[in-house]
């Protein structure tokens, strides 16, 4: 028994004989004292009202005057932690289960007990549990306490956290109720909220447009701690970190106590501000977060936190903002969030992506362009090529195409003003003209004869 719980009985065992102890020391008086409690009804700390012999109300008095208030308090049995259905040979076998097997579970260990002692010895599953239990070995399987620190980082952007909250079903035009989720990005220093909606899709492209507004809102954090979320994980939010040089950080799986201030502000936004909603009266989700965010700004923003010593999570912001990073002037969000892949643009001008048809335009043929697009919105897309200017793409329109006159490449025109003559057709047709052979044979016999002539002139 825990020791609160024995000094708490101790101290209503003691209230039972106080009276005992302010008798006047007539003969008779304590007897008398004992029979009168007895027979009244006591309010019992765990089992209420209850009514207790003579003999047991005399024990706590002499054990009180002997022990004083220790001897009130339960006794432990004195065959604690034994079994009397396990014998010790049984006991010894279960210990040397439990020891080299730990991974054993109560069934398993009976299992393996039947081939190792009698039947009539095995004990039934609730025996051996409470064997376990009271020798401490029902905690084998517990994994070890982990070391979990509270932390803070000393300045505002030093570090965002992110994660996404099951909200309430709002009702939608269409007459029926969708779910609607919270995503939000909370600064760790200061518990500020750079940014936090509701939305109807637990997706990719919530996220983004999350994330969009908290950079253009509060600047750039160095760090960005969030879950193993799949949208967390995805390319675009590792890509998004590299080109401004924030570092994504990922918990570790099923510990999420290092994100347990977002968590908590999620507790906050259950009890503050949905308890607060009249969720039937809610036209759309536009409206959701038009109150929303005039709760997180008017109110949470301006209310001291309990964890910040008692100043407002924007005064501490205030306080802290030196340390903070403001969007680079020449960054394009829209074209920052884009996600960008190769293609090859195929004879008819067109490339493919994501199962549609692109028109690029004659000029790309055959050349590998860097293709920036966003996944949620292929209406337009921007290709870059050798030239690394962006020019837009839309999809190909087939039957617009009939009626489009197509251009004919112009022909490259020569950059030099006086290029050179082209002479080898003309030095072909001279060797294959049968006058120049007779020439050229003339030729080969004086080079001949005038080689003998050198030869016997050397010779004299």
């Amino acid at each position: 028994m825990p020791k609160d719980e024995a000094l708490e009985i101790a101290l209503f065992r003691f209230q039972v004989i106080a009276p005992m102890f302010t008798l006047d020391g007539e003969r008779g008086s304590l007897k008398t004292a004992i029979r009168r409690r007895a027979a009244e009804t006591h309010i019992h700390p765990q089992k209420g009202p209850t009514r207790y012999a003579y003999a047991t109300i005399e024990e706590w008095y002499y054990a009180y005057r002997t022990d004083g208030l220790d001897g009130l308090q339960p006794r432990p049995r004195k065959d604690r932690g034994q079994s009397r259905k396990i014998d010790d040979l049984v006991a010894e076998e279960i210990e040397k289960l439990v020891d080299g097997h730990p991974e054993l579970d109560g069934p398993g260990l009976l299992k393996e007990l039947r081939t190792q002692v009698e039947e009539a010895k095995l004990p039934s599953i609730s025996t051996l549990y409470r064997f376990l239990r009271a020798r401490g070995l029902d905690q084998r399987q517990a994994p070890a306490r982990r070391d979990h620190r509270a932390y803070a980082f000393d300045l505002a952007g030093d570090c965002w956290q992110s994660d996404v909250m099951y909200g309430p079903s709002l009702a939608t035009r269409e007459g029926r109720r969708r779910r609607v989720y919270l995503i939000a990005v909370m600064d760790d220093a200061t518990r500020l909220v750079p940014h936090a909606q509701f939305y109807f899709e637990q997706h990719l492209r919530s996220l983004k447009h999350c994330l969009k507004q908290a950079l253009m809102k509060r600047g750039v954090p160095h760090r960005f701690y969030v879950d193993n979320g799949k949208i967390f994980r995805s390319r675009m939010i590792l890509q998004v970190g590299a080109r401004l040089g924030i570092h994504i950080l990922h918990s570790k799986p099923y510990r999420p106590q290092g994100r347990a201030k977002i968590e908590r502000w999620f507790r906050r936004v259950r009890i503050a501000f949905l308890k607060r909603l009249d969720l039937d009266r809610i036209e759309d989700i536009d409206s959701l977060n038009r109150l929303f965010l005039a709760w997180v700004e008017g109110e949470y923003h301006q209310t001291k936190h309990r964890g910040l010593e008692g100043e407002t999570p924007l005064d501490c912001w205030v306080r802290l903002s030196e340390g903070i990073r403001p969007l680079p002037a020449d960054v394009d969000l829209d074209a920052l969030f884009l996600e960008v892949t190769r293609r090859r643009v195929a004879k008819d001008g067109t490339l493919k992506l994501r199962s549609r048809r692109f028109e690029a335009g004659p000029m790309f043929i055959g050349q590998r362009v860097s293709v920036h697009f966003d996944p949620f919105d292929l209406r337009r897309i921007q290709i870059t090529g050798a030239d690394d200017q962006p020019h837009p793409a839309f999809p190909v329109d087939l039957h617009g195409n009939c009626f489009i006159r197509r251009q004919e490449p112009e022909p490259k025109k020569s950059k030099s003003s006086n290029p050179p003559p082209l002479k080898s057709l003309e030095s072909l047709a001279q060797e294959m003209d049968p006058e120049h052979e007779d020439t050229m044979r003339e030729s080969d016999d004086k080079d001949e004869n005038n080689q003998d002539d050198e030869e016997e002139s050397h010779d004299e």
